[in-house]
């Protein structure tokens, strides 16, 4: 074995039915946390139903039939429904910890009630669906389907002929968007190669268990550059929400408020151009 779990000459379907399993198991786990209203739970559910799209994703050609797209489709509403609930946890904790003595006071508390408020709203809806009979149909579907998931006979080539494969349409398609980018270039495009980045990751975290260190290393790369990418959308998410909520103030005829948060937007907007800075040095890095 390449110290990772499989050997390179096991079958790529053994695989996928180890991650589907894993995947499956890990969903569980979150939807226990809901349960329990632990902290960072409806994140978990999150993080869970996007690790087990992508694993979908990357071995979309081994998998026979329609139920990999049913099966995204469903995991892809469920992360949805917990989306707005993550988000304004993110940018409440951005607000409170970027206001300064500069800003007013009244006026940032304002601002943190309202989004407090929604969140808590949010938070609510999400557990209810996390908790629902439809989630729990998806997790018996998961569990069935991987302990027989329906594959194609490519499926049934080794890892050491497959998983390479796999690894690099991830990389290059990931590579391809990153080339591109500069100081400049639009938010939406700065998202879609964290996006790829995330999916990098993932393929190498679920090909580490048979190819070990090097995968582990690839993996590693991914999760830093997603990382800095992911505090970059997480300002442009609050700026957006600040901008909206700016609109509000100001059809409310309150321009005092309206123009913190204008302040407050642009701070959000400002906080990007060091994390560009920074992926860029790193991603170019001889």
């Amino acid at each position: 074995m390449a110290g990772g779990g499989l050997a390179p000459e096991t079958p790529v379907g053994v695989l996928i039915g180890s991650a589907l399993t894993k995947g499956a198991a890990r969903l569980q786990r979150s939807v226990g946390m809901v349960e329990r209203s632990e902290d960072d739970a409806i994140h978990q559910v999150r993080v869970s139903c996007r690790r087990l799209r992508s694993d979908l994703k990357l071995f979309r050609k081994l998998l026979a039939g329609d139920w990999a797209t049913e099966l995204r489709a469903d995991l892809a509403a469920l992360a949805q429904a917990c989306g707005e609930a993550r988000d304004l946890e993110v940018i409440a904790a951005l607000v409170r910890e970027g206001a300064t003595s500069e800003d007013n006071e009244e006026h940032v508390d304002t601002i943190l009630t309202t989004l407090t408020f929604g969140l808590d709203r949010a938070a609510s809806g999400s557990a209810e669906v996390v908790l629902g009979e439809a989630t729990q149909e998806l997790l018996t579907t998961l569990e069935s389907i991987a302990a027989a998931p329906d594959l194609k006979p490519k499926a049934d080539k080794p890892c050491s002929e497959v998983l390479p494969e796999l690894l690099q349409s991830a990389t290059a398609k990931f590579t391809q968007q990153a080339d591109k980018l500069k100081p400049w270039s639009p938010d939406d495009d700065w998202h879609e190669v964290r996006l790829l980045a995330k999916r990098v990751r993932y393929a190498a975290d679920t090909s580490a268990s048979v190819f070990g260190d090097e995968a582990k290393a690839t993996a590693a790369q991914a999760a830093t550059y997603q990382e800095l990418l992911g505090q970059h959308q997480d300002h442009c998410a609050a700026a957006d929400a600040l901008t909206a909520m700016a609109a509000d103030a100001a059809a409310q005829d309150d321009p005092e408020l309206s123009f913190t948060l204008g302040r407050l937007t642009e701070r959000h907007r400002a906080a990007r151009r060091p994390l560009r800075e920074q992926f860029l040095s790193l991603y170019h890095r001889p």
